[in-house]
C-alpha cells in the first residue's frame, strides 16, 4: 500500500472503530487523527450532558474541530488514519438537510481520504456495545449512547453518504457484527 494515503474510518458509536485501529497499528506505522479532538472543550461538554447547544451550533463546531486540523492533516508524512471526519458531522447532524449538509462541507474544501471503512452496524447492537463498555469504564453514557431513533438515522445517512461515494470515491461498507479478527482481515485484504 501507498505509505502517502489518508484511511478513514467511520460509523455509529460502538462500531469497533477504536478495536480495528488498533489491530492495524499492530502491523503498520501511521499517524492518528481522531475526531471531536479537545481543541473545543465545548463539545466534550455537549458529549457529556453537561451543556446544551443547538444543533446548527453543533455541526459547525464538529466542522471547526475539523478544519483546524486540515494543516496538520496535510502536512504530516506518511500514511494517516482518521478516527471520524466531516462524514460523521453530516451523518449525526439533525438541523441541515442531507443535502444542504453535504454542500457545506463541500464548499469547506475539506481534505479528501483515499479509502473510507464505513463499519456497519444495527442501532440497536450499537447502544449494547457501547452500555457494556460505559458500565466496564464505570461512565456515564454520553447524549448519543442511549437514543437508538437518532442511531438509525445516522446510520441510513452514513449508508446514504456511501452510496453517494462522497467525498471519496473508494468507500468499503463492512458488516460491523462480524468478529473482530475476521473484520480485521477483510480491511487488510482492502489495503494490498
Amino acid at each position: 500500500m501507498d505509505s502517502n494515503k489518508i484511511l478513514l474510518f467511520e460509523g455509529v458509536d460502538g462500531c469497533g472503530k477504536d478495536t480495528q485501529i488498533a489491530l492495524l497499528k499492530e502491523k503498520m506505522d501511521f499517524a492518528h487523527f481522531k475526531y471531536p479532538t479537545h481543541n473545543f472543550p465545548i463539545l466534550w461538554e455537549f458529549l457529556q450532558k453537561k451543556r446544551t447547544l443547538s444543533e446548527k451550533a453543533l455541526f459547525h463546531l464538529f466542522l471547526a474541530d475539523i478544519a483546524e486540523e486540515q494543516e496538520k492533516l496535510s502536512s504530516t508524512a506518511g500514511l494517516r488514519v482518521i478516527d471520524r471526519y466531516v462524514l460523521s458531522t453530516i451523518a449525526y447532524d439533525s438541523h441541515y438537510s442531507y443535502e444542504d449538509a453535504k454542500r457545506i462541507v463541500s464548499a469547506s474544501s475539506f481534505i479528501a481520504p483515499d479509502i473510507v471503512f464505513l463499519l456497519d452496524l444495527p442501532p440497536e447492537v450499537a447502544q449494547e456495545r457501547k452500555m457494556k463498555q460505559k458500565q466496564s469504564e464505570e461512565v456515564e453514557p454520553d447524549r448519543y449512547d442511549l437514543d437508538v431513533a437518532r442511531l438509525s438515522r445516522v446510520r441510513e445517512r452514513f449508508l446514504k453518504l456511501a452510496g453517494d461515494s462522497f467525498l471519496c470515491k473508494k468507500w468499503v461498507v463492512l458488516d460491523a457484527t462480524k468478529p473482530i479478527e475476521g473484520l480485521h482481515k477483510e480491511i487488510l485484504s482492502h489495503l494490498q
